[in-house]
């Protein structure tokens, strides 16, 4: 599973791509995602939860869920945006999990075909449109308020690690914080994504680091250490170096 550092942080940041037989791994981040079906069909993997899609179908997917596409020869449209386009569709939610389906989407396939020739600069246009989906996908979609499922857990998990993973956290302390068996909620953790609890937290940590690399030049790399979570800045250019294949010295020349 990868963890998309380019869908992170960002301010009305929009990205929207037309694909022919397309295929992509199993993903999440930090941003809101859709997938429109224009011809054919295909299937959407969605927190485990497979979704055939026919066309004129869309998903919509909230940040941190994890999700995969496999699309042998059906052409589909994917945005990506961040979640300040659509801060009253999180309003709606209510703390409630959304549970991503299939969703007719005929009366809009004008506006969503669109998306692919919009640009950032769009952004009030692009505002409109994401609510106007947004209202019609909570009216279509079902939501549960209980745990039961193992989506919703890594959900919780994700996102509280997005909140927190500057902090000194523990899979016990997350557990705890969860209301989760520790064993139970590793085990899940591993099984959905294939990655150990320590490794997808440093991998958001890393992310972070990344950033702060990139464009806090005033900052020196013993501080980024210390505000992404590292206690140690051998661990730190350790970790870096494992995860990105360079220090995180040449990562800033770079």
């Amino acid at each position: 599973m990868e963890y998309q550092n380019e869908n992170f942080n960002g301010e009305y940041d929009f990205r929207s791509r037309f694909h022919k037989g397309w295929h992509i791994l199993s993903n999440l981040h930090e941003y809101s995602e859709l997938i429109y079906c224009q011809k054919g069909s295909g299937y959407v993997t969605v927190n485990g939860k497979v979704i055939y899609l026919h066309e004129n179908e869309m998903v919509w997917i909230p940040p941190n869920y994890i999700h995969q596409y496999d699309f042998e020869s059906a052409e589909v449209i994917c945005a990506v945006f961040s979640n300040d386009f659509i801060p009253l569709f999180f309003k709606k939610l209510n703390k409630r999990y959304f549970c991503a389906s299939a969703i007719n989407m005929s009366e809009m396939s004008e506006i969503l075909e669109e998306f692919p020739e919009m640009k950032k600069q769009d952004s009030l246009r692009i505002s409109g449109y994401l609510n106007l989906i947004g209202a019609i996908v909570l009216e279509r979609s079902t939501f549960e308020n209980g745990r039961n499922v193992d989506g919703v857990l890594c959900q919780r998990v994700f996102s509280y690690l997005v909140d927190n993973f500057s902090e000194n956290i523990s899979l016990s302390q997350l557990a705890k914080v969860l209301g989760y068996n520790e064993k139970y909620l590793s085990h899940t953790l591993h099984d959905l994504t294939g990655i150990h609890f320590r490794k997808l937290l440093n991998s958001y940590r890393i992310d972070y680091a990344k950033k702060l690399l990139s464009g806090s030049h005033n900052m020196t790399i013993s501080a980024i250490a210390t505000t992404c979570g590292f206690n140690s800045l051998n661990t730190f250019n350790r970790e870096f170096k494992r995860l990105v294949g360079i220090t995180p010295s040449e990562y800033r020349r770079r």
